[in-house]
């Protein structure tokens, strides 16, 4: 039985049961199951006959779906045009929509849910430019990426496309599970125009079952997995696109390195590096510098493809393999022989002769190694000593010692001296061997009737009583003290004081202050302080005066305010206030607002005996205790709801308005739901976005990838711009698509007339002779190899140097000393020793100054006691006054003690009758001037500049002065006050005082930061000089570093 026949017997049946038969209810829902099955088989049947199912097929309403494009052209092309249900295929009447000239257009259909799509057809524009729809494919699926959809039908053909207003037909090759509907122009560059788009669906169950991978879509060894209405590709490794036809070039993400060519494999790339980088992506340098090219300790600077190397001073060559010769410019002087070094050289001098370069005939004699005035003669390689009178030795270093039978007693100090000697007593003796004891009470030094006790060197007074002081001469006062007090007058008396007392004290001492509050002067309760001849009384409160006798008034500064009456009492008031007044002095007006009658916010304003309200906004009545009804004057428009509010209205709006009243009709475009600078055109609830070039979608909020194309050239990076690109090249590349190779050498990088070899983001500068460096930039520094000498500066030519000579030097590279003692600076038959460009001169005896150009006059000191001073060279002679005798004029004639010379620092004076007394010279103190005083004499040397100071020379005169330097101490330091410097070493010993070689070394250990150099010499009289210079050696310019 066919199915209509079936159904027509199933309704009889079924119309039969319900009306006579009376059938059970469960037959009755198998019957309606059976009706609706065969009612279906029956639609079907009377379809017409499709493999693709086109009998069964139904069109979609897509009016209102949905729907965008890549770009809209002008203000008729509008994307929602395609389905609007207008078939006109006229552009200009606003019936199709229309793209932009531009790369990959595309119009996608969001159909909201999922339908099982059979058909698409496209209606072609009419009026112009049919063939624009060449090579556009229609896609339909779920995935939201329009490549990954499944094509329903080929391309359209040029044959269709040329057909205006023609019907294209793309029937998919199964129905496809569908909710997107895409139709795309994969043309590089096009407009995409469709007048009408309708789709055609049938039934859902006819997208189900189907094996979409039957036909092994996917290449390259993909795996298919299936899906609903469609399938999709997993990409073996190195491939993609939908079916993973694509090959992936992994050479456009510019993998490889540093100008390396990129050849593309399968899921890999082969680097072909450029010289001078390695590594897979040729992303590392190679370091020239590793097999270590540069020689004799250059440093290595690796470049692109070679090697930089900064010689070690002494070396020079490409790697600095070649060492200079030093000796080339035969530096060493004299016959010297020159041994080349590392930037050095070394001079073997010839005998006779010294110094770095051998230019200094060694002068023996230059050390003074003859002393105490011995007179020194040069030979070869030693000196011949003639010594003075009293000295012997090879270098006349001993002087005869007449000390050493010890003739001074009582503990005296000998003092040895040219064929003689000098006792130095001991305080409390006298005499030439200091033999007598000193009575100091000879002299009754005790005063006032005092007792003399002689003592060593001193006396001790027993005063009487009533003296004091260490002679008794002074006569005590008993006032000193102050024994009178509170300003009393005192009296002196024999062991006693009287005072006189001042107003208001009494007792011995006026000691005592006088009571004056006894008698209570001070009334009515007041406090009595006593005071000094007064009394001053605290009043009790309510009274005053100097005794506190009087009552206050307190009314009398009328306390009571408002017209209250005043009553005065015992210190207070009592106020009877008027009406309408409070308070202790009825100050205070009587607020009504405190009961706060004023209500619902009002402001309340005191009054007499009333108050006045100012009511709030929305209130009224004489307390403001009534709301207003703001909506009686209907404020609220366009059919909105009003709720009244205190002094407002709230107003429920109708659909499509709003505003406080509700007066404004909603824009949907206010919110500017259009982006990225599309037009947006206001509608029933919704809006319509006209898109910028270069964006799509609803709202226009997606850029268009211009990138995807890979425009940009050479290995650039590729950013994506509005409707247009931007290319990052590559270094050494130019252009809008960094299609250009740049020369480098447009910029004349090579200088001083190199040549420039143009290379990728590179050049090679061939350098004209004489200079060097990556762009020939630097001329080569002949000064390098410090040609110029002894401090001279060096300043570089072209293949030449010039020495400006440090001061004391001369020649082409400033090798040459010049010898300054040329011009016989020294005068006076003095010595000159050449230095540095400065003279030392060694002046004769009798003279000083820096060349030996002064006379020393020796009168200057008054060394003639009692005597006129004649000078003469290296001395003086006193002309001696009348009873006086000795060199000094010193001793009275027929004196004896002087005789032997006891004053250590100082001349000696005989008594007529007996003894002596030693005037001290300046600097010493003491009975035989034997005491150091405060001033002690000193040497300075300032230096240029602060200097580190390690060793100290001191060259002594070599005389019988040398032993005067023990006790010496050098200091060192930044101040030119010796005391705060630090001390270098340790103070001199006899020893080292007494040494016979005529310098003596002071060791700074640790090392001093010093500009000054101080020697103090505390057992030296002022008029004495032991040194002949002091010479600061081992010292580097600066401060000392810390260790």
């Amino acid at each position: 039985m066919d199915p209509a026949t079936r159904m027509i017997s199933l309704l009889v049946v079924l119309a039969l049961s319900r009306a006579s038969l009376g059938v059970m209810r469960e037959v009755e829902q198998e019957m309606d199951e059976l009706l609706y099955r065969d009612l279906m088989l029956l639609e079907r049947s009377l379809s017409t006959d499709g493999s693709n199912g086109a009998g069964r097929m139904q069109k979609l309403s897509l009016v209102g779906k949905a729907v965008q494009q890549s770009s809209t052209f002008g203000s008729k092309g509008r994307a929602k045009n395609a389905i609007d249900g207008n078939r006109a295929a006229i552009y200009q009447q606003g019936s199709c929509s229309s793209t932009r000239f531009q790369r990959n257009p595309f119009w996608r259909l969001d159909l909201g849910t999922e339908h099982c799509i059979a058909k698409v057809t496209i209606l072609n524009r009419e009026d112009c430019c049919p063939e624009r729809l060449k090579g556009a494919l229609v896609r339909a699926g779920t995935l939201t990426r329009l490549s990954q959809n499944r094509a329903c039908g080929s391309r359209v053909t040029d044959t269709e496309a040329n057909v205006a207003g023609g019907t294209i037909v793309r029937e998919c090759e199964k129905p496809l599970l569908t909710r997107y509907i895409s139709i795309g122009n994969l043309a590089k560059r096009a407009m995409l125009t469709l007048c009408e788009v309708e789709a055609y669906e049938v039934p859902m169950e006819e997208c189900t079952g189907i094996d979409n991978c039957e036909s092994s879509p996917c290449q390259n060894g993909a795996t298919c997995v299936n899906g609903v209405s469609d399938f999709s590709c997993t990409c073996a490794t190195g491939f993609t696109g939908s079916l993973c036809e694509i090959d992936i070039d992994e050479c456009e993400s510019n993998s490889c390195q540093n100008g390396a060519t990129c050849v593309d494999g399968i899921n890999e790339v082969s680097c072909a590096c450029a010289a001078g980088f390695t590594g897979p992506l040729c992303e590392t340098d190679i370091n020239e510098c590793e097999s270590n090219p540069c020689q004799n300790g250059a440093t290595c600077e690796d470049g692109i493809n070679e090697v930089s190397c900064a010689c070690a001073e002494g070396f020079y060559g490409p790697l600095c393999e070649t060492d200079i010769d030093e000796c080339e410019s035969n530096p060493c002087k004299n016959g010297a022989t020159c041994e080349d070094g590392i930037n050095e050289v070394s001079c073997a001098c010839a005998e006779g002769f010294t110094g770095p370069l051998c230019k200094t005939d060694i002068d023996e004699c230059e050390s003074n190694p003859c002393q105490n005035g011995a007179t020194c003669e040069d030979g070869i390689n030693e000196v011949s000593c003639a010594c003075a009178e009293g000295f012997y030795g090879p270098l006349c270093e001993t002087d005869i010692d007449e000390c050493e039978s010890n003739p001074c007693q009582n503990g005296a100090t000998c003092v040895d001296g040219i064929n003689e000697v000098s006792c130095a007593c001991a305080e409390g003796f006298y005499g030439p061997l200091c033999e007598t004891d000193i009575d100091e009470c000879e002299s009754n030094p005790c005063q006032n009737g005092a007792t003399c006790v002689d003592g060593i060197n001193d006396v001790s007074c027993s005063c009487a009583k009533g003296f004091t002081g260490l002679l008794c001469q002074t006569d005590i006062d008993e006032c000193e003290s102050n024994p009178c007090q509170n300003g009393a007058t005192c009296d002196d008396g024999i062991n006693e004081v009287s005072c006189a007392c001042a107003e208001g004290f009494t007792g011995p001492l006026c000691e005592t202050d006088i009571d004056e509050c006894e008698s209570n002067p001070c009334q009515n309760g007041a406090t009595c302080v006593d005071g000094i001849n007064e009394v001053s009384c605290a009043c009790a409160e309510g009274f005053y005066g100097p005794l506190c006798q009087t009552d206050i008034d307190e009314c009398e500064s009328n306390p009571c305010k408002n017209g209250a009456t005043c009553v005065d009492g015992i210190n207070e008031v009592s106020c009877a206030c008027a009406e309408g007044f409070t308070g202790p002095l009825c100050k205070t007006d009587i607020d009504e607002c405190e009961s706060n009658p004023c209500q619902n916010g009002a402001t309340c304003e005191d009054g007499i005996n009333e108050v006045s309200c100012a009511c709030a906004e929305g209130f009224t009545g004489p307390l403001c205790q009534t709301d207003i009804d703001e909506c009686e004057s209907n404020p609220c428009q366009n059919g909105a709801s009003c709720e009244d509010g205190i002094n407002e209205v709230s107003c429920a709006c109708a659909e499509g308005f709003y505003g406080p009243l509700c007066q404004t009709d909603i824009d949907e475009c206010e919110s500017n739901p259009c982006q990225n600078g599309a037009t947006c055109v206001d509608d029933i609830n919704e809006v319509s976005c006209a898109c910028a070039e270069g964006f799509y979608g609803p709202f226009c909020e997606t850029d268009i990838d211009e990138c995807e194309s890979n425009p940009c050239q050479n290995g650039a990076t590729c950013e994506d711009g509005i409707n247009e690109v931007s290319c990052a090249c590559a270094e050494g590349f130019t252009g809008p698509l960094c299609q250009t190779d740049i020369d480098e050498c447009e910029s004349n990088p090579c200088q001083n007339g190199a040549t420039c070899v143009d290379d990728i983001n590179e050049v090679s500068c061939a350098c004209a002779e004489g200079f060097y460096g990556p762009f020939c930039e630097t001329d080569i520094d002949e000064c390098e190899s410090n040609p110029c000498q002894n401090g001279a500066t060096c300043e570089d030519g072209i293949n030449e140097v010039s020495c400006a000579c440090a001061e004391g030097f001369t020649g082409t590279l400033c090798e040459t000393d010049v010898d300054e003692c040329e011009s016989s600076p020294c005068q006076n038959g003095a010595t000159c020793v050449d230095g540095i460009n400065k003279v030392s001169c060694t002046c004769a005896a009798g003279f000083t100054g820096t060349f030996c150009e002064t006379g020393i006059n020796e009168c200057d000191s008054s060394p003639c006691r009692n005597g006129v001073c004649e000078d003469e060279v290296n001395g003086f002679r006193c002309q001696c006054d009348s009873g006086y005798e000795g060199v000094l004029c010193e001793t009275i004639v027929g004196s004896k003690e002087c005789t032997t010379d006891p004053c250590m620092n100082g001349v000696c004076v005989d008594y007529e009758g007996g003894g002596f007394k030693c005037i001290c010279s300046p600097g010493y103190e003491g009975t035989l001037c034997e005491i150091k005083s405060a001033t002690t004499p000193q040497v300075q040397v300032e230096l240029t500049s602060e200097y580190c100071i390690r060793k100290i020379v001191i060259l002594k005169r070599g005389e019988c002065t040398s032993d005067r330097l023990t006790g010496a101490v050098v200091r060192g330091g930044t101040s030119s006050n010796g005391l705060h410097n630090p001390v270098c070493g340790s103070a001199l010993t006899v020893e080292q005082a007494q040494l016979s070689r005529s310098a003596v070394d002071v060791v700074c250990d640790p090392p001093l930061t010093a500009r000054f150099v101080i020697l103090d010499m505390p057992l030296l009289r002022v008029s004495q000089q032991p040194l002949c210079e002091v010479t600061v050696e081992q010292a580097t310019v600066g401060p000392c570093k810390e260790p």
